[in-house]
């Protein structure tokens, strides 16, 4: 009678659990001697006794009967989540009894009915759970459980569902608590690892499941995004960079960016990258498994590019970055620590933001801008609050999604990264201090000379008796154009369709050479002279009078000065202009190398004797604001009224 009684307990619980029985048996759940996974029992027919038992529940709910496990489990933490995980709770307990690794399998609190009584191990299942089911104890690697997933922390992240709108399979236990049961049905593996919905919607995109909670910002709003949509496919060389056995899409023609949704750059358990659950490791790591030549179409090949000589430090250190903010002006990792100063590829891209496009390039036909392009989508950045000519700029406001270049490169490369204590040139080839210089205070608008990366430039190129010599601009440019960062900043020559500071043979990642040979000789592939006619500045093919603003009356008749000293004295760029050309405190980026010179790095003359003299270069005595463009004359330079405290008569030693 006793037997009766426990069978039609075991009835009663199949009963309840409905259709539990038949979607488990032919599942690898199915530990009974009929079941058709890898572990199984000897002899025991049963199916749920492994997991439930009718009487003495240890917990009481649901009726389990796995022996639970003792292990304490290091949590997932990154700086981006709001939640706050605890050691497991509910259901994600009772699943960790055999996928932690710790306990054997077959061990219960009551062995089966005519099995003996108690606890025991049920015989064939002496082992504990092994590969890659069996998650072990770290799960720092692996998406959060046991956490309250609630309207609050909703609104603490707004790139999560709210938890009013989950009526579907997938929402949080009785208690509010994201559990392994809000993605997993372990009775049914109707869809791939027992999870709750497909791979792929019915249109062919990827983790549904993962987009149910996460509504990630721009991801399925922006038009022609890029990863959403991309159908790009692996070429066969090198390591396919997607598929994972179970985690996505098998390792077949079918396999892309649309199709892995998520999972082409993540993986919920088991993540090779800990924070962000990223497939491989490091945010570098994850990127560059595509963009490294090895998918057909779509695809850049930056990985070349960051082994230049000069790159971008992304390679150099690998890590994880968080790049997003709490609030209006804080953001979650601090940008200043120096000693560990690096980039991640998504200090600088948003992955679910971006899309195909650059901006346009000098030369290209297009005129540039100094906009953000598409693959700059929904990067924050920061853009200065403007003080006067030549002032340290201190005060910023956040930009959520920059809409200029600068606003991005700014975020680094100025006080808002490293206040007072900027950091040293990683490759020492900057003179002076050493230091790195301090770029949002060199493209202030308000300063008197600038590159157009901010505003367009104070320089009309009209000289003060009305003559034009914007002709000495080429390649698109104008008088009133704006150009970026990467107009000089980008990829050296010969890597097909970049454009960024990703990585260059040339310091500082530029995309040609600017040094102290510039205009010297034939220099006309230098990086002055992809907006600046060579022509015109040193090359001797255009020598009127009124090429450039540097012209006017010398030995008694009017010259373009910059094609003498350039084309007859082999002067270089750097003899009078700044050796860090984004902006100077006065016009036309002009510097001082005699009389009270003006301290390097922006001052280079040092490096330059010309004629045997060590003085050379304007003298500061020079009233650079009283001489107008055009109307410039010998005695401006080279007259002994302009000896400042150096004690040299004139500049340098040019008699003729």
């Amino acid at each position: 009678m006793n037997g009766y009684l426990h069978r039609l307990c075991v009835v009663l619980v199949l009963f309840v659990q409905g259709t539990a029985w038949a979607g488990i048996a032919t599942t690898r759940h199915n530990l009974s001697a009929d079941g058709p996974g890898t572990y199984k029992a000897t002899s025991e027919q049963q199916i749920c006794v492994f997991c439930h038992t009718p009487h003495n529940a240890s917990p009481a709910v649901p009726l389990w009967n796995h022996e639970m496990s003792g292990a304490t489990y290091a949590l997932y933490d990154s700086p981006t989540m709001v939640a706050s995980p605890g050691q497991p709770t509910g259901a994600s307990k009772l699943c960790l009894s055999c996928h932690d690794g710790t306990v054997a399998l077959g061990s219960v609190h009551n062995l089966p009915f005519g099995s003996g009584n108690g606890a025991g191990v049920v015989p064939g299942l002496e082992a504990v759970l092994a590969g890659a089911s069996s998650l072990s104890t770290d799960l720092s690697d692996d998406h959060p459980i046991s956490f309250v997933y609630d309207t609050a922390l909703a609104g603490q992240n707004l790139e999560l569902v709210s938890p009013a709108l989950l009526t579907g399979s997938i929402k949080p236990d009785h208690n509010g608590e994201l559990q392994c049961t809000s993605c997993h049905e372990p009775h049914s593996d109707t869809y791939p690892k027992f999870l709750r919905i497909g791979f792929t919607d019915e249109a062919g995109y990827g983790s549904p499941l993962c987009r149910t909670c996460h509504d990630k910002k721009y991801w399925s709003t922006v038009v022609n995004q890029g990863h959403r949509e991309s159908i790009a496919q692996w070429n066969g060389a090198g390591t396919n960079p997607w598929h994972l056995p179970g985690h996505n899409l098998a390792n077949d023609a079918n396999s892309t960016p649309k199709a892995n949704g998520c999972e082409s750059c993540h993986r919920p358990h088991s993540g090779g990258g800990g924070r962000e659950l990223l497939k491989q490791d490091g945010e570098a790591g994850v990127c560059l498994v595509c963009h490294n030549g090895n998918v057909a179409t779509g695809s850049k090949d930056i990985a070349t590019a960051l082994t230049k000589t000069y790159t971008h430090p992304v390679s150099t250190i690998n890590g994880v970055h968080s790049t997003e903010r709490i609030d209006a002006n804080t953001v979650r990792e601090a940008q200043a620590n120096l000693a560990n100063r690096h980039a991640e590829c998504p200090d600088c891209h948003n992955p679910h933001a971006v899309s195909p496009g650059v901006s346009p390039s000098v030369g290209s036909g297009t005129p540039t801008n100094n906009l953000a392009s598409n693959v700059l989508k929904g990067i924050w950045g920061v853009e200065p609050v403007w003080p006067g000519n030549w002032q340290d700029v201190t005060s910023y406001s956040v930009v959520d999604d920059v809409q200029y270049q600068h606003q991005l490169c700014f975020k680094c490369h100025s006080y808002y990264a490293f206040g007072n204590s900027p950091p040293l040139d990683p490759y020492g080839l900057i003179g002076g201090d050493g230091l790195l210089t301090d770029q949002a205070k060199e493209f202030n608008p308000n300063n008197k000379s600038y590159h157009p990366v901010v505003a367009q430039g104070k320089n009309d190129f009209i000289a003060s008796d009305g003559a034009n010599y914007s002709a000495a601009l080429i390649n698109g440019m104008t008088p009133t154009s704006t150009m970026t960062c990467a107009d000089c900043h980008s990829d050296s020559q010969g890597i097909d369709g970049l454009k960024g500071p990703h990585g260059s043979d040339v310091w500082p990642i530029l995309w040609a050479p600017y040094d102290f040979t510039t205009g010297m000789s034939d220099t006309s592939n230098h990086l002055c002279f992809k907006c600046h006619d060579w022509g015109v500045y040193g090359g001797g093919t255009n020598t009127s009078e009124y090429s450039t603003g540097f012209s006017g009356r010398f030995d008694g008749a009017r010259k373009n000065l910059h094609n003498r000293h350039i084309g007859f004295r082999n002067m270089p760029c750097l003899a009078c202009h700044v050796a860090v050309p984004h902006g100077w405190q006065r016009r036309a980026l002009l510097v001082f190398g005699t009389g009270d010179p003006d301290p390097a790095p922006y001052n280079a003359h040092y490096r330059f004797p010309i004629n045997g003299s060590v003085y050379y270069g304007l003298n500061s005595s020079i009233p650079l604001d009283t001489i107008g463009s055009g109307n410039w004359r010998r005695t401006d330079c080279h007259g002994a009224s302009y000896t400042g405290s150096s004690g040299v008569s004139g500049v340098g030693s040019c008699a003729n």
